[in-house]
């Protein structure tokens, strides 16, 4: 009985093991600075109708609930799947986008529901541009999401791989006001895949001359007369720290060192405390802070790369239990630039960040860290208690995150070596 148990807990552990380094080695040079994906909004009136222009990626509207991942080879509409070096690309199908356009629009109608005063209203998908993501055009004002509409249907000749491809589109919705009316947008797309946590949506209402911006996660829920409340802000802002710090593959490596490197509670408290202050500093002064060469960003990452590279070598060789909290502190600062970058790429595209969005997001990072701690400390007593190893736990934890960091720190320094040759 107790030989069962124990093998099926080496199982389970296995298993994770395999997931994590599927994810772990999966993350690439961006770690932090692809972690949302902006689904942008502006509203305006023209001649009696309300006009709604919005941006976002287009695999939004083309998978629908059954989708299990490219691995399953399942078929997306308007593409063509192309196997290529033990991996299947999915291909926009230009061709067939401008023959079955009616198609799309219905794909899009079937996503977002638009009410009046609380009725359903039907809408018209008056122009689609589908483009490359990396070669994308302003979409931040008005005027330059407005340039991006040039007829009915455009595609963009480098928009090939529909996972890095982007959709604009124009709705009119008829005889409605945004002075008298109250306009709600409604969209569940993306929700049953782990993609809606990093949905960032940048709404902006134009009205009586006035812009007004809100910036929400996941699932799409806006009105045009009832405006979010501090609380539902906090609440947003605390659930973004807390799901990102989940999603920082690199940042829950560093806690788990961390957590390894202390010999009791009172030691992983200030080095905790110290990694802490530190990513606080630098989420809250990170617009003031950053530097605009393009450098700058892959030259964070890969610093932070190096940070969890030295200290897994720290704690192999049993050496990181001296490690005092200033370098942590310093550490830490160097992390929360991974952090802070969020709120500066989302800026970029219109988004506008008060002091209480990022204090209830370093909360919601603060509460992920003792979640993970609690959640280490949880898993490694199971571990301890059915199962025994040559060394010690934090050994075989050293050495996992010594070669997933220096992979990091291969794909990390790419970026910085183009540049250097340019």
């Amino acid at each position: 009985m107790l030989f069962n148990k124990t093998v099926q807990i080496m199982k389970k552990i296995f298993a994770l093991f395999l997931t994590l380094t599927s994810s772990l080695l999966s993350s690439g040079a961006n770690a932090h600075f692809s972690h949302f994906e902006p689904r942008i909004i502006h509203l305006y009136e023209e001649n009696r109708d309300t006009i709604i222009l919005m941006r976002m990626p287009f695999p939004l509207v083309l998978l629908d609930d059954s989708w299990k991942g490219i691995d399953s080879e399942q078929k997306i509409p308007f593409t063509l799947r192309v196997s290529a070096e033990n991996t299947v690309e999915y291909l926009i199908n230009h061709h067939e986008v401008q023959e079955n356009l009616a198609g799309l629009k219905a794909l899009i109608q079937a996503g977002y529901r638009i009410n009046k005063n609380g009725q359903q209203q039907s809408y018209r998908v008056e122009a689609i541009n589908i483009f490359n993501s990396d070669t994308r055009k302003p979409f931040s004002s008005l005027d330059t999401a407005q340039s991006n509409f040039t007829g009915e249907i455009s595609i963009s000749a480098d928009a090939r791989s529909v996972f890095d491809a982007g959709l604009d589109i124009r709705l009119r919705l008829t005889d409605t006001s945004l002075i008298n009316d109250e306009i709600t947008i409604g969209s569940i797309l993306g929700d049953k895949f782990n993609a809606i946590n990093r949905l960032a949506n940048i709404i902006n209402l134009y009205r009586d001359g006035e812009k007004t911006s809100v910036t929400t996660v996941g699932i799409l829920d806006y009105s045009t007369t009832r405006q979010p409340s501090l609380a539902t802000k906090l609440i947003n802002g605390f659930n973004s720290g807390f799901s990102h710090i989940l999603i920082g593959t690199d940042h829950i490596l560093f806690i788990l060192l961390l957590f390894f490197s202390a010999t009791g509670f009172i030691r992983l408290l200030s080095l905790a405390t110290a990694f802490t202050i530190g990513h606080s500093f630098s989420l809250l002064f990170g617009n003031n802070l950053a530097i605009s060469s393009p450098a700058f960003t892959p030259g964070i990452e890969l610093l932070i790369a190096l940070t969890i590279c030295v200290t897994a070598i720290l704690l192999l060789f049993k050496k990181a239990q001296h490690i005092s909290t200033t370098p942590i502190l310093i550490i830490g600062v160097i992390h929360g630039f991974g952090f802070s970058f969020v709120f500066n790429e989302l800026a970029k595209e219109g988004s506008q960040t008060s002091i209480s969005n990022l204090i209830s997001f370093n909360i919601g990072i603060e509460a992920g860290q003792l979640f993970i701690y609690g959640l280490a400390f949880v898993l490694t007593a199971l571990v301890k208690k059915h199962l025994s190893f040559e060394k010690p736990l934090q050994y075989y934890v050293s050495v996992f995150t010594l070669v997933v960091s220096a992979y990091w720190i291969v794909t990390r320094s790419i970026p910085l070596i183009e540049y250097m040759q340019i």
